[in-house]
């Protein structure tokens, strides 16, 4: 099949989403499929290039890099592009073959259901990070577009992450709605294992065999509550250790709250590090703490899980949804008492469950058995008719 994908966010950046769409695209053509990916351009990016058998394109910017993405201008920049990409594609797609459309962003999903419909494709939508997860949503201009979406421009398929979110879009569309998992690079993820160290990376942060060792995975912005990890660590015993994994704006606010707790002989700030040295880390760790105030789908979280390593994290997004047994959600303030009560085993190598359970093989499976589905049904049809 040919693939046309549209994204807002994807390859060369890192970003959850981004790299979901990107791992996809890559996987889908190892399976023998061709993908065109159309993405918004950034400076320093080319207008088209070809990376690992991914065909991308660029053709329009769609913000000033320095206006944060949901601002006034901002949201009439990227509508405006949204309709230059709309008859760009319209104008591409005149003499080409495509088998299937596939959006996963707020603003691509009009772009895709009207083309859906001019071209009779086959579209499989994809809802990732929504107002919706939160249990009680604020009106919000990001909330009424997701519910414009909903009502107006989901495809005959639509996967999203949390079965509270897949309620919500089947009260608005008559399409089928099933929750999908997986974000974890399987590959990725085994590679770092196979090398990884355990006792040298201890060693290497200065922890003792008699220590436990937690450790923060993430950017330090105040939405990722870093310094709440510092806090939990300074209400527990001296034999808790903690590593932080990540840089940001809040750095400085980090190394403050460190020497105001006290705690400085127990912090270890590593900055940010490759992914593979991040995993290693995490499989080095006894636990990790995630204090976030908002999440969507933590990939950090489930890396820690299929890295044998326990987690502890506040109530954010789909982590309540998910049974695990080292998986411990609640609020911040009962981190400490939480941590003390549970006893901690964490071990080396992979939990290959986990990891086929949540890896991006099982998302891509889910996708193109859509794709072949919807497209032997628009086969069947056109079979019938004649």
């Amino acid at each position: 099949m040919h693939l046309l994908v549209l994204a807002e966010a994807f390859y060369p950046e890192t970003s959850g989403g981004a790299h979901v769409r990107w791992r996809f695209c890559q996987l889908a053509v190892e399976r023998g499929h061709d993908v065109t990916v159309f993405t918004p351009h950034e400076d320093g990016l080319a207008k088209s290039e070809t990376v690992d058998g991914v065909e991308i394109r660029r053709p329009f910017s769609v913000k000033p890099d320095s206006v944060p993405v949901y601002s006034p201008l901002a949201v009439v920049t990227r509508i405006t592009a949204s309709v230059l990409l709309f008859v760009y594609l319209c104008w591409w797609l005149r003499d080409r073959d495509v088998d299937g459309l596939h959006s996963a962003s707020h603003l691509t999903h009009w772009v895709g259901k009207a083309l859906s419909v001019l071209y009779d494709l086959p579209l499989v939508s994809f809802i990732g990070y929504t107002p919706s997860v939160e249990v009680d949503p604020s009106l919000s201009p990001q909330l009424f577009l997701e519910r414009v979406n909903f009502r107006f421009f989901m495809g005959e398929t639509v996967f999203c992450q949390t079965p509270g979110v897949k309620a919500i879009i089947e009260r608005y569309t008559d399409g089928t709605v099933a929750v999908l998992h997986g974000i974890l690079n399987q590959k990725r993820i085994t590679d770092a294992v196979s090398t990884a160290d355990r006792d040298q990376q201890r060693a290497d942060l200065g922890v003792g065999e008699e220590e436990t060792l937690l450790v923060y995975v993430g950017r330090l912005v105040p939405v990722k509550n870093p310094i709440g990890a510092v806090e939990v660590l300074s209400e527990l015993s001296s034999e808790y250790a903690l590593a932080i994994v990540g840089d940001g704006d809040e750095r400085e606010a980090v190394e403050q709250a460190v020497r105001e707790y006290g705690v400085e002989n127990r912090v270890q700030i590593c900055g940010a590090l490759p992914h593979e040295e991040a995993l290693a880390t995490i499989s080095a760790a006894d636990a990790l703490v995630l204090p976030s105030h908002t999440e969507s789908y933590p990939t950090v979280v489930f890396e820690a899980l299929t890295l044998n390593t326990a987690v502890f994290v506040t109530p954010v997004g789909i982590v309540p949804t998910i049974d695990h047994p080292r998986l411990h959600v609640d609020s911040l303030d009962e981190f400490p008492r939480l941590i003390t009560e549970t006893r901690i085993e964490s071990s080396d190598g992979l939990d290959t469950g986990t990891l086929e359970r949540f890896s991006m093989e099982r998302y891509t499976n889910g996708l193109l058995d859509a794709f072949e589905r919807l497209h032997r049904n628009e086969k069947h049809s056109r079979g019938s008719l004649s």
